[in-house]
């Protein structure tokens, strides 16, 4: 799996090597009172109703990534951290070779770096991964009121596919074609 880079920003797959660094944006995030997006992200564990140790979040993410048992959508995914050259996370961002009614892409960016493009780029390395797994158009839903990701789906090239309600709430469906993102600036 090629390593790609844009403006000092990279796609990471979490490892033992990244504790401190989750730790400390799970404790701002959780703070700042926002849902953490994407849920593979969260480290709350509604069973145990308390967070769980990165030790077993890092667990889970291997779990999911050969079975998807985490998800509602059942379905495998990886799990990346978008990281800037100093390798602090700034979102993260779930990747599944299956398409599901919710789409191959989960993704969020941590509410104190929006508005600055970073989900712009995390979806363009993300795309460029997804080119190299060999699927040529991906599938992302986000909910029909979240301007954001509807802007940061269109600046990489999201063709709208219709709406849909899922669990009484309005989303859309958008279809990127991954083949436009090799060699391309965004």
């Amino acid at each position: 799996m090629n390593d790609y880079l844009l403006d000092g920003l990279h796609l990471v797959i979490p490892g033992s090597g990244h504790e401190a660094e989750y730790c400390r944006v799970m404790d701002k995030w959780e703070a700042v009172g926002e849902k953490i997006q994407p849920p593979s992200m969260r480290r709350y564990s509604s069973k145990l109703k308390a967070n769980v140790s990165f030790a077993k979040w890092l667990e889970w993410c291997e779990d999911d990534r050969a079975t998807g048992s985490c998800l509602v959508t059942q379905a495998p995914y990886t799990m990346h951290f978008l990281m800037n050259s100093v390798n602090e996370i700034l979102g993260g961002i779930d990747i599944s070779s299956v398409n599901t009614p919710r789409g191959h892409l989960h993704a969020g960016i941590v509410p104190w770096c929006r508005g600055k493009g970073y989900g712009t780029a995390m979806l363009h390395l993300a795309l460029l991964r997804c080119n190299e797994m060999g699927l040529q158009r991906v599938q992302i839903v986000p909910r029909k009121d979240n301007i954001g990701a509807i802007q940061t789906i269109l600046r990489n090239g999201g063709i709208f596919m219709g709406d849909f309600y899922d669990d009484d709430v309005l989303c859309s469906r958008y279809e990127i074609d991954t083949l436009i993102h090799d060699g391309m600036t965004i």
